[in-house]
């Protein structure tokens, strides 16, 4: 068995079972990745794929088994790599993060500003997208990190790190009849349109529990992942919208009229992820630090050890978001 068999395999299953696009992933020819996972198959004894014909349609029982142990050696041999480069040369690398729209545009700039400072090679790329839609490319490899808001009930298998809590914005244009308040109950809230992030429409959401815990019915008209996009259908009279208050800004979003929502909702908790498989890096540990100093190293790693680490509500500074407005 060789580690290329084990590479061209988890390519084909990355693919869609797709041979002809894993051989394009892998700059190599269709039959040289058939032959390779047929060598595999005979190495083992048994079928990976079950297959109609020569197309692959499904991953059988033990391919499913192969498939999940080849992702933890392939992820090894990357992290023997790393460990390597990182004892030769640890200001150079890599990092990938996976986030919302509300995290990029809001939170990281500075926190990359200050990273880029103090390790000026290396390189970040951002990719944005759904909490699930993230989860996924972290449990692909496509990413280091995932940096989302919510439950982590889907995030079971990972290393979880809590950073910070932060408290929603209910937002409504100047010529609202909410803005000529300055504070709302949930019963009035419920009487308006709502327009929320993606997943906040959701029955698992603390938007929806909170409705339905205080038995109050309600009306989301409009769902969205960019809070610049809930902002612009606020202002087209869609909806009242309700946004983190880091999306908030003073200055662009002078005509609208932001109410707290403390006491009425639940604080939102925004956490990092990554795979406990995962080497991290000198410039890792760093972006961790600057993101969230209040996690010390050694908690990181007892993270680690224990797949979650929750920071004690009294010693963190609630809501952490004012730093950011």
């Amino acid at each position: 068995m060789k580690l290329q068999q084990l590479r061209f395999f988890v390519a084909v299953c990355h693919s869609g079972l797709n041979v002809t696009a894993a051989a394009k992933q892998l700059f190599t020819s269709q039959p040289g990745v058939s032959r390779q996972v047929r060598l595999l198959e005979d190495e083992l004894g048994f079928s990976l794929f079950v297959r109609q014909g020569k197309a692959l349609v499904a991953l059988t029982h033990a391919g499913k088994e192969v498939l999940r142990r080849s992702e933890r050696i392939l992820k090894e041999v990357e992290n023997i790599k790393a460990f390597s480069h990182e004892l030769t040369n640890d200001r150079n690398g890599q990092l990938n993060i996976a986030t919302t729209h509300t995290q990029a545009r809001y939170v990281l700039p500075s926190v990359l500003k200050q990273l880029h400072e103090v390790y000026p090679s290396i390189k970040v790329n951002l990719l944005q997208g759904t909490s699930q839609q993230n989860l996924k490319s972290l449990r692909e490899g496509e990413v280091d990190f995932v940096i989302s808001s919510g439950g982590t009930e889907e995030a079971t298998d990972l290393v979880k790190l809590d950073l910070y809590k932060w408290q929603r914005k209910i937002v409504v244009p100047k010529g609202h009849v909410l803005a000529q308040q300055d504070s709302i109950t949930l019963a009035e809230l419920s009487g308006h349109p709502l327009i929320v992030y993606v997943g906040n429409d959701q029955q698992n959401s603390s938007l929806v529990q909170a409705f339905q815990a205080a038995g109050l019915d309600y009306q989301i008209v409009f769902t969205a992942r960019d809070s610049d996009v809930i902002k612009t259908y606020v202002r087209s009279g869609l909806g009242v919208g309700i946004i983190a208050s880091m999306a908030v800004d003073k200055q662009h979003d002078s005509d609208l009229h932001a109410l707290d929502t403390v006491g009425i909702l639940p604080l939102s908790a925004t956490w990092l992820a990554f795979n406990p498989s995962l080497f991290l890096r000198g410039f890792m540990h760093e972006f961790i630090q600057l993101f969230a100093p209040h996690v010390k190293r050694e908690q990181v790693q007892s993270a680690i050890d224990n797949k979650l680490l929750l920071i004690d509500p009294q010693k963190q500074t609630e809501p952490i978001d004012s730093a950011w407005q």
